[in-house]
């Protein structure tokens, strides 16, 4: 609390040296203005283009599924250019994490992000949690080389530059930024992330950064910044909770001690709403829930980190009774968001400390496919119902995606262009080495329990060679993208994993084991009831019923031996226990129930050798459990390594279709269900189709086979094949479309459809011969279970 306090004074002197305000010097008052603006957020650098399934929110807010791929730093560039023309008053706004989450951040840290974003004039943004994934050290030097817009962080207190630990972080980011945009005076506040930067706690951490109470925070700035400015804005990376939370308070619970100086103070004072131990009440040492006020003074919010739009933007009430908007636009250079406000400046004789005036508002969130340009051809889906497959070949849609393309920002296109050709060569992104007949999901839809892209990375990681383990865990957030239908390549797998986390081995007994998956029940009933982990070689139930009894702490008395706690409908319930709490004792069952390890029921006092990531086994996303263990082993095998080694032993469809039960490596074919091990319809069906198609490019016409005469005139054909009858060709070579590739299907492929994009050697060579690769078959096989009631 000394070092809250002290941030929050230094913040308040240094209201003596406010930055200078570049910009015209116009007197606006008694007019009223418009002021746009232009706000990115959670960009996880996707400068290049990606493909992905679009959900509904996606398609509501105006992505056609079919204009994939999706995002890409050309569009975002045309498009905030093309904005920014068609406006008088622009301030552009980016709310952070703009770092992590394609392979062009593995190769280059971050540089690539932020020359993109110097390049677009970007006015301000917020520091997001992501910005550290390479060390405090790579987000200094890359902010001070290449950034050339302010990075705030109002609720963090930077240790001394002279540390040498500090990195001299606190030189190369603000609290806040004052433009003045032709007269109109705006303050800009960035709020840090604290809730996903499990290592950032007071004092001492690897950050060199002590994070401030949100609320004061913003607060001392607001009281500091409302003299001098017409409009406060918060561009925030909190979430969209914390974001309310500035404007209507929240509860939280604080020493006694601590939370004094803001209860006894005049205005603003946090309300004591009740002593956890009445009995210690007035002991300084106590712990108080109190309710933090909302700050008043804002006008607008922008936020970011959940990855959401609101549109149309919320309106919030501050405790003064004004107006606060709050806007959040998306995640993945998906979406840009433009904000217009029409701004009332009052008169300078009737100036107060409540600036200026939001009189109106406007938003919308411009969608990034491949037809971002052309608003005529997305009302034409918008308007009618297409069956899948159908928008993409209806007349000129081709020709005004091909439009679009010709007007992507090329000054973006040359900025990428050396940071492609070096992925390129160090990543080797299009190299393939699996097939996915149907899209491989990261989250479970149906039951919200084990996932099938969890299923097999937890495979991988337990039966991977050197780990070899019982048992296996991993936490979902960590499998950052659905495996989709098609061609498997690198650059996908760096998608789905683009950290760079790595397979350790834990010893855990049993006692750990049943505390580790409690953890994942508890964590997983706050979101839902779906799974925050996913498992391998392990079988256990989320109640997350009992995670909200338990969270009742109904008291007990240790002598009756738990007979006092609710007995009524314990059937499948763990049983009740009477143990020590925080102010006294208190009713609780294990969440996690039916707890088995390889068939067998855990054993309390036995000993599993577990692997586990690197970043759950350090304690990264609340797993104290393994925080604690002092077993670990560093194996330095990647899970991106360890799954893509599994899946090239996976079965092909030359394996399928000759009825074998294993692959040439020994891997069975299909997944087991009850006992038995199954390959399903689908994919079965796929693998006949395959066939047939690898059939149908082998046939013989003449001296030509009808893969060689792909996309060839009949007439042409004949000549080059010496064969008499046009129409003999045509009949023999009506080859299938063939697998889908991921943007096309293989005969458009191995025909050189402009839509396939570049077709490299490698998926010629699959479309040429699908069926020696292998499949990613992967399916929700209930290994998680869970309860609601």
């Amino acid at each position: 609390m000394r070092r809250f306090l002290l941030g929050l004074l230094c913040a308040l002197l240094s209201a003596s040296c406010m930055p200078v305000m570049e910009g015209q010097d116009i007197d606006l008052s008694g007019q009223e203005v418009r002021l746009t603006f232009l706000h990115t957020s959670d960009i996880h650098s996707r400068l290049i283009p990606y493909d992905f399934a679009p959900l509904k929110t996606d398609t509501d807010l105006g992505i056609i599924p079919e204009a994939g791929p999706f995002g890409g730093a050309t569009r975002l560039g045309a498009i905030l250019k093309r904005e920014r023309n068609r406006a008088e008053r622009v301030l552009h706004l980016d709310s952070g994490d703009c770092f992590q989450g394609a392979p062009i951040f593995n190769v280059n840290s971050g540089e690539a992000e932020f020359r993109f974003l110097s390049k677009m004039r970007l006015d301000a943004a917020v520091i997001g949690n992501h910005e550290f994934d390479a060390g405090l050290a790579n987000f200094v030097q890359k902010a001070r080389d290449f950034a050339t817009f302010p990075l705030m962080a109002a609720n963090y207190y930077w240790d001394s530059p002279k540390d040498p630990g500090n990195e001299q972080a606190a030189l190369n980011s603000e609290p806040y930024v004052i433009r003045n945009v032709q007269g109109l005076k705006v303050g800009i506040i960035g709020m840090a992330n604290i809730s996903s930067l499990n290592s950032l706690v007071e004092g001492g951490n690897s950050l060199q950064a002590t994070p401030l109470e949100q609320n004061e925070a913003a607060r001392a700035y607001v009281e500091m910044l409302r003299p001098v400015v017409d409009l406060i804005v918060v561009v925030s990376h909190l979430g969209l909770t914390e974001d309310q939370d500035l404007i209507r308070g929240y509860e939280a619970y604080y020493e006694y001690e601590r939370a004094r100086p803001f209860i006894e103070r005049d205005r603003d004072q946090w309300k004591v709403m009740e002593w956890a131990d009445p009995d210690l009440e007035g002991n300084p040492k106590a712990v108080v829930k109190v309710f933090i006020p909302g700050v008043s003074g804002l006008d607008v919010i922008m936020g970011g980190h959940l990855h959401v739009v609101l549109n149309p933007p919320q309106e919030l009430t501050d405790p003064s009774g004004r107006k606060v908007v709050l806007v959040h636009s998306g995640a993945f250079a998906k979406y840009v968001g433009r904000m217009d406000m029409v701004v009332k400046v009052p008169r300078t004789e009737e100036r107060t400390l409540d600036g200026a005036e939001v009189s109106s508002h406007s938003y919308r969130a411009f969608p990034l496919d491949g037809l971002w340009c052309n608003e005529a051809m997305r009302a034409w889906y918008r308007d009618n119902f297409w069956n899948p497959g159908q928008f993409i070949n209806a007349p000129g849609v081709r020709e005004a995606i091909a439009q679009c393309q010709q007007q992507e920002d090329r000054e973006t296109t040359d900025l990428l262009q050396p940071y492609m050709l070096g992925m390129d060569f160090n990543l080797q992104l299009t190299s393939i080495f699996s097939y996915a007949p149907r899209d491989v999901a990261r989250r479970n839809t149906s039951s919200g329990g084990d996932s099938p892209l969890g299923n097999i990375t937890a495979d991988s990681m337990r039966k991977r060679r050197a780990v070899e383990a019982e048992m296996a865990l991993t936490n979902s957030l960590g499998i950052r993208d659905n495996l989709y239908a098609g061609v498997v390549t690198q650059e996908a797998m760096f998608n789905v994993f683009p950290f760079e986390n790595t397979i350790n081995i834990m010893y855990l007994s049993g006692t750990e084991v049943q505390e580790m998956f409690d953890f994942v029940a508890e964590r997983s009933a706050s979101r839902g009831c779906v799974s925050q982990a996913q498992v391998s070689g392990a079988r256990f139930t989320m109640d997350c019923a009992q995670v909200q009894l338990n969270d009742l702490r109904i008291p007990c008395d240790p002598a009756r031996n738990a007979s006092d706690c609710p007995q009524e409908e314990r059937e499948g319930h763990a049983p009740w226990q009477c143990i020590a709490d925080q102010d006294g004792e208190r009713c609780y069952a294990h969440p996690a129930t039916d707890i088995s390890i390889n068939g067998n029921p855990i054993n309390p006092n036995g000993m599993y050798r577990v692997a586990v990531n690197d970043y759950i086994a350090k304690g990264g996303s609340g797993f104290s459990v393994l925080k604690r263990n002092t077993t670990r082993q560093e194996t330095g095998i990647s899970l991106r390594d360890s799954l893509i080694g599994y899946m090239q032993n996976f079965c092909t469809c030359d394996d399928v279709n000759a009825g074998r039960e294993t692959s040439k490596t020994g891997e069975r074919c299909g997944t087991l269900i009850e006992g038995k091990w199954v390959v399903d319809d689908q994919t079965r069906n796929f693998c006949a189709k395959a066939q047939e198609f690898e059939d149908a490019l082998a046939r013989t016409v003449g001296d030509c086979t009808c893969r060689q005469l792909l996309n060839i005139p009949a007439e042409e054909a004949a000549a080059r094949c010496h064969v008499e009858d046009p129409a003999e060709i045509q009949s023999t070579c009506n080859v299938p479309a063939g697998p889908y590739t991921g943007r096309c299907n293989c005969r458009d492929a191995l025909s050189g459809l402009q839509e396939c994009g570049s077709v490299t050697r490698q998926l010629e060579t699959f479309c040429e011969n699908p069926t020696e690769m292998p499949i990613a078959n992967a399916i929700e096989d209930g290994r998680i279970g869970r309860r609601v009631k």
